[in-house]
């Protein structure tokens, strides 16, 4: 990429990967880099406040600017725990959660992931913390500039004050943040990746990545195909999608979660909101449409809208966990009463471990809301250019969903008024010469669907798809594990055995 004073100008046009399997599209990297030796101590308080036995974390120097390598850098926050058969050990397994706009070092070092049991024996099990996020020069926002609109805009009024908003935080998280913002993007991500793996002592990087961290591994398969270890790609998200096909599917995806759980409400004999599927779909989406002319007024006195509705419901319908207490917080409020909704809400976070969150929690999920930003505004093309644009954008978006399509529609805002302009394009993943890739989804993800496993799956050649029966996201070492899951991730990633093309686990 090229920096100007105004943003990025362009992107560097990508070329053939030499032979050595590494992209020829930016200058070979000073020693400094390639050649820089991590100094690994115990994780501090910056990282984790509970550490695993035997946690450590250092740092590692990357330039901010890959075309320009002598230019200024960053320092990437890494974690690590060695492998526990250490005379059999494999090399470094990197990790990446996703977001995007996460970070990973503390995944690792607190032992919020710790891989399969095989695995975890016999690699070095390493998370980083990607530029601009967490520990690795966190971009940021300062206080007190406008904020989003809490409820989609309806006018060309609106819409107007919503850009002239958007446009004023997005240039002064531009100024807050420095030259880094500019290069968020996965590609410069996958190219500290490289930097990791040859800091490592690895000459394959072997990578698990999760959610968006399917995308970041993408990347990199695209840049350094012949410097792929064994990659395991969990979630997946679909490189071929633009930012408005995306938040489509997310829209569908969310209905058909909705359809599921009122499926669910009538095989229960639960009547409560209609005695029918479509009955029940067809209370849920009145009730949107009262609330559009006539919003609810909320505990605190604030408008409970249409748009406050897509929220809760999109939340509840993501877990069957929730769905027993979502249906009488929804009688209620069909009856005027809303504050059932945000005792489910709370209810939710206490479940999850989360509770109310304290400041330092408060302002890192802030922080991960910039970085997601800065990441998906340079990676994804296609946002909506004008008030006029994404006005007509949310009335189509709105037309297949009156419970989520506006909501979902704007969720565009800030993209449509970054600073910078994309440098990411949507286009099927190509890794000519790379090893084999496991692909692995959940039947029923609704925040990175089955349909995109599939699809990446016919884009890769060398790449099998394990799928694990359920609802749920990241189906390999998750929290509910599952033995042939991890079983056949792990026989992949220790002895190099891919399953069948497509396989499927059970729940």
């Amino acid at each position: 990429m090229v920096v100007t004073a105004g943003g990025v100008s362009g992107a560097t046009a990508p070329r053939p990967a030499d032979a050595k399997g590494a992209s020829t599209s930016a200058p070979v990297l000073p020693a400094r880099f390639t050649q820089q030796k991590v100094q690994w101590t115990a994780c501090g308080a910056d990282v984790t406040p509970k550490a695993v036995p035997g946690a450590e974390c250092g740092w590692v120097k990357v330039p901010v600017d890959y075309a320009a390598p002598n230019g200024e850098t960053v320092k990437l926050r890494v974690s690590r725990v060695q492998a526990k058969d250490h005379a059999h050990r494999l090399g470094s397994l990197v990790f990446n959660p996703g977001g995007p706009g996460a970070g990973g070092a503390a995944d690792v070092a607190d032992g919020n992931w710790q891989a399969g049991e095989q695995a975890r024996a016999r690699y070095d099990l390493v998370g980083f913390d990607p530029r601009g996020t967490a520990g690795s020069g966190q971009i940021k926002c300062p206080d007190g500039v406008a904020q989003e609109p809490e409820n989609p805009p309806r006018t060309e009024a609106e819409a107007t004050k919503a850009f002239a908003d958007g446009a004023r935080r997005a240039r002064a998280c531009q100024r807050a943040s420095g030259a880094v913002l500019a290069h968020m993007d996965s590609v410069s991500v996958a190219r500290d990746m490289d930097v990791l793996r040859t800091v490592l002592g690895d000459a394959k990087l072997n990578y698990t990545g999760f959610s968006y961290g399917t995308f970041i591994g993408q990347q990199y398969l695209k840049l350094f195909p012949g410097k792929v270890g064994r990659m395991v790609l969990d979630g997946v998200v679909n490189p071929a999608a633009d930012m408005r096909q995306v938040a489509r599917l997310d829209v569908k995806t969310s209905d058909d979660a909705v359809r599921r759980y009122a499926h669910d409400l009538v095989a229960r004999g639960d009547h409560r909101l209609g005695s029918t599927t479509e009955e029940i779909l067809r209370t849920l989406t009145t009730f949107a449409t009262k609330l559009d002319r006539k919003p609810l007024r909320a505990a605190g006195g604030e408008e409970f809208t249409n748009a406050a509705l897509s929220t809760y419901l999109g939340m509840a319908v993501t877990g069957e966990v929730s769905w027993k207490r979502l249906t009488p917080a929804l009688v209620a409020a069909l009856h005027g009463d809303v504050s059932a909704l945000d005792r489910l809400d709370a209810g939710a976070a206490g479940e999850s471990g989360g509770g109310k969150p304290t400041p330092q929690e408060q302002r890192t999920e802030e922080n991960e809301s910039v970085s997601m930003s800065g990441v998906l505004c340079l990676d994804s093309p296609s946002a909506p250019k004008s008030p006029k644009e994404m006005l007509d954008t949310a009335d189509a978006f709105a037309k297949q969903s009156p419970l989520f399509g506006r909501s979902y529609a704007w969720q565009m805002i800030d993209c449509a008024t970054w600073p910078i302009a994309p440098t990411g394009a949507a286009e099927p993943v190509k890794a000519s010469g790379a090893a084999p890739v496991l692909l692995v989804s959940y039947t029923d993800d609704q925040l990175t669907p089955l349909a995109n496993a599939r699809a990446v799956h016919r884009q890769l050649d060398h790449s099998s798809l394990l799928v694990r029966t359920g609802q749920g996201h990241g189906a390999y070492a998750s929290e509910r594990p599952s033995t042939c899951t991890d079983r056949a991730v792990d026989r992949y990633l220790v002895g190099g055995q891919l399953p069948d093309k497509t396989v499927t686990c059970p729940a």
